[in-house]
């Protein structure tokens, strides 16, 4: 993690006391913005907060009540007094899940020009994440998604039992699915019908630091004998290192338990494919553009490719080969 080990994280939690003469107790943590640490901070009633230094940027947060608060606020910890974006959890059913938030929010925030905004762009894609979860339930072309993702995952644990589950960057919205030690894997589930690549933004077919960049096809089919979801995540809960990270991967990706709903669908991978991208692969990507990014007020971008433009580009190989190779 940029700027903060998990370790820490726990340990700034474990210090930190409901406070009685003071609005919050906070513990300053190693990511600085606008010359200010980043800090974490509980407050009378148990809440869990991270405050992110606003500086000198002007920033304004969704008001309405949600999973994870968001307030701009003053606050004074033995000097001067400092606006904070304060993003808070009040449920200790879900403080797993906020650690990851603010893992994810430190690691964008150390880097970027304008943290603050940073801050409330990735707590704003927490929330939509939180309430994605608490609807209970995915469509049917996102659980095909999902089974594919956990396949790889799964061979990925296979391969070195050890695997971090906090490489799964999919279920975060990041550019790539998967960012294992010694290659990115984008990991596309396409149905038995499936003739086009949808492409979320111009770093997806991106490679970055250097590590080569596999696209992964799985062609995911209706099989009354296949596996579930359900299947997957129980198999991978027996299987891989951290039971926390996987729990909350699955909820970042809108999947959780539910007893009284069985899941009825079975799927199986009927085809595997594995195209390594290069500058000859159809795609849109920084360099494509004049400018080298979307024009001002252009935010996202997504589009589609057509599968028959990739497949001479593509080569057979089993997932066992596939994460041998990124794991190594």
């Amino acid at each position: 993690m940029t700027g903060i080990e998990s370790t820490m994280l726990e340990r700034a939690w474990a210090v930190l006391t409901r406070p009685r003469a003071t609005e919050l107790a906070s513990f300053p943590l190693e990511v600085v913005c606008h010359a200010e640490p980043c800090r974490v901070a509980i407050d009378g009633t148990g809440t869990r907060h991270l405050l992110v230094p606003t500086g000198d940027e002007a920033v304004s947060v969704d008001p309405k009540p949600a999973v994870l608060g968001t307030v701009i606020r003053k606050l004074g910890f033995g000097g001067s007094t400092v606006a904070y974006v304060d993003v808070s959890c009040a449920e200790s059913d879900l403080f797993p899940e906020f650690d990851e938030v603010v893992t994810d929010v430190l690691e964008a925030v150390a880097s970027a020009r304008r943290p603050a905004l940073t801050a409330v762009d990735a707590i704003a894609r927490w929330r939509r994440l939180f309430r994605s979860s608490l609807l209970r339930g995915l469509s049917r072309q996102a659980k095909l998604g999902l089974f594919a993702e956990l396949t790889v995952l799964s061979s990925l644990v296979e391969a070195d039992p050890g695997f971090p589950v906090s490489a799964w960057r999919g279920p975060l919205y990041e550019p790539h699915d998967f960012e294992a030690a010694a290659r990115c894997l984008e990991v596309k589930g396409l149905s038995a019908a499936g003739d086009n690549i949808v492409v979320h933004g111009l770093e997806q077919l991106n490679s970055h630091d250097g590590r080569p960049l596999d696209l992964i096809l799985l062609r995911v089919v209706e099989d009354p004998d296949g596996p579930t979801v359900s299947d997957l995540v129980e198999q991978l809960r027996s299987a891989v290192a951290s039971r926390t990270d996987l729990r909350t991967r699955l909820s970042a990706a809108g999947w959780s338990d539910q007893p009284d709903r069985p899941d009825l669908d079975t799927f199986a991978i009927e085809e595997v494919l594995r195209i390594v991208v290069d500058p000859d692969i159809p795609r849109v990507v920084p360099s494509s553009l004049v400018a080298g990014s979307l024009s001002e007020g252009v935010t996202d971008l997504s589009y589609k490719l057509d599968l028959a433009a990739v497949l001479p580009f593509s080569s057979g190989a089993s997932l066992a080969e596939i994460a041998e190779e990124a794991v190594r």
